[in-house]
């Protein structure tokens, strides 16, 4: 799992029955969070504030009010300008209404801990998602490019393990949707690199499952792949989500729950994985933009205005790092020279920076990092300043 610990956004929680610990690192006072339960029963507006995630615990609604509850929130969710991270949490038991669409149906028994790391993913592959978007938007479609296997294909589903269950997942899964069973992990992780997946389901005993979900999880290629763990005893589950796991499924489930909680993570997994491949292709191209100059500067002027105006509506900044090389105490005397500390830098910087951000040179500029938060700016810093002070006199 893509582990982070700090939220890309602040901002209050939305929340009914359970409310979603916060860092201790300056996030929005807890006065400012939202109590569904008590909006809905008054039939008030939620304030204008975007919200860090939405979580609903269905346990909390009362019987004949969760079909009312979800028809006065869903439309509020629909007007916030952005996405946010929507979670309802439930057990095997619980029945989920008609068209939730939420980010992830997760078992209540989720760890305070845990449930702060999914919200910082989330948002995370969130603002991924809108980066691909946007690059698509500026920079067009990109002919010619072909995709990594793993992120080929369609949707599926992948079955870890040898429960003699793989009939009843199939079932449980939209028709649409391939499913495809390996022994163990490693057999999982080779079928996953030759064709893409959008989720995983660990059927295996626990210690089995455990170690399969630690193979999958230390391939960077599905480092954000959902990841559901079966679970036959409740106090297992907490290790389970500590090891990786993106949702636990504990005992027998409702056929209809069971099918939403995994066309929820199939559906985010695909959003993910179609985000991977467009940053994955603009990357390469930026690349060989390098070869004719540097990306032309109206290309390079039309994303900053766009990207910067899609991240203030969360209350960000854009961070624009100029990469020359007289900011870090170099002088090229010569063009050659010049070429060569270019190349370093945006080397440093591509391998710095996250794949959502913009390493590229530009027409007229040079090479250019944009990145999302002040604190990639520190880190670049640094790390340029490490590099060069060993490889370059």
């Amino acid at each position: 799992m893509d582990y982070e610990t700090s939220l890309s956004w602040r901002g209050p929680y939305w929340y009914a029955g359970r409310r979603p610990k916060r860092n201790s690192n300056g996030d929005a006072p807890e006065d400012l969070d939202v109590s569904l339960l008590s909006m809905f029963q008054r039939e008030a507006t939620p304030p204008t504030a975007l919200p860090a995630s939405i979580v609903v615990d269905i346990a909390h609604l009362e019987d004949g009010t969760k079909q009312p509850f979800f028809d006065w929130l869903l439309p509020h969710i629909r007007n916030l300008p952005c996405d946010v991270p929507f979670y309802v949490l439930t057990d095997g038991d619980d029945e989920l209404p008609e068209g939730l669409q939420a980010t992830a149906i997760i078992d209540r028994v989720v760890p305070d801990d845990v449930l702060l790391m999914l919200i910082c993913i989330h948002q995370r592959a969130l603002m991924r998602s809108e980066e691909a978007q946007l690059r698509r938007k500026v920079f067009g479609r990109i002919p010619g490019f072909g995709t990594a296997p793993h992120h080929t294909g369609s949707s599926s589903l992948m079955v870890v393990g040898l429960s003699g269950r793989f009939l009843e997942w199939q079932d449980a899964s939209d028709p649409k949707v391939e499913v495809v069973g390996a022994f163990d992990g490693k057999m999982a992780v080779e079928f996953m690199s030759m064709r893409a997946f959008d989720a995983v389901v660990i059927d295996a005993a626990f210690e089995d499952a455990v170690d399969y979900i630690r193979q999958i999880r230390r391939d960077a290629r599905f480092a954000g792949l959902p990841v559901l763990a079966v679970c036959d005893d409740e106090e297992d589950t907490a290790l389970l989500f500590r090891n990786g796991a993106s949702d636990v499924i504990v005992g027998e489930n409702r056929k209809e729950t069971l099918t939403r909680r995994m066309v929820s993570s199939i559906r985010f997994g695909k959003r993910r994985r179609l985000a991977d491949r467009i940053l994955a292709e603009s990357q390469m191209w930026l690349r060989q933009q390098i070869a004719d100059g540097g990306l032309a500067s109206e290309y390079y002027s039309s994303y900053l205005k766009t990207c910067s105006d899609a991240l203030a509506v969360r209350g960000l900044d854009l961070w624009e790092m100029r990469l020359q090389p007289e900011h870090f105490g170099i002088h090229a005397s010569t063009p050659e020279e010049l070429e060569e500390i270019y190349t370093t830098l945006l080397s440093i910087a591509d391998a710095t920076s996250r794949d959502e951000d913009l390493v590229c040179l530009v027409k007229g500029l040079g090479p250019v990092a944009v990145l999302k938060n002040e604190a990639g700016t520190v880190r670049l810093q640094k790390r340029i300043n490490s590099i060069l002070t060993h490889t370059v006199r």
